[in-house]
């Protein structure tokens, strides 16, 4: 005669509470949700929305061409050259 084992639980048991689960999460969701309005209005697009405004754009690069500009010095090592620093083993023992 063979005894079932109380620990074990059926598989159909499982599927169900999970299935029950997914109905009873779906059911809150949509009720919460259908008497709300949106926190943040969507968003309008104007008709005239387009990159035409941007053909005859023109960029001032002036400000390179200016001497205080032009005078500008690198001090130190460039490219910046590492030297040691740290631990080998962070987390070793001090």
């Amino acid at each position: 005669m063979d005894i079932p084992n109380r620990n074990s639980i059926s598989p159909v048991i499982l599927i169900a509470i999970v299935a029950m689960g997914f109905m009873v999460g779906y059911f809150y969701y949509s009720s919460a949700l259908q008497g709300e309005t949106p926190i943040i209005p969507p968003i309008t697009f104007a008709a005239d929305d387009n990159l035409a405004k941007f053909k005859d754009l023109e960029l001032d690069f002036s400000a390179i061409d200016d001497l205080m500009f032009k005078n500008l010095r690198i001090f130190g090592e460039s490219p910046v050259l590492p030297g040691s620093t740290g631990r080998e083993d962070p987390f070793a023992a001090f």
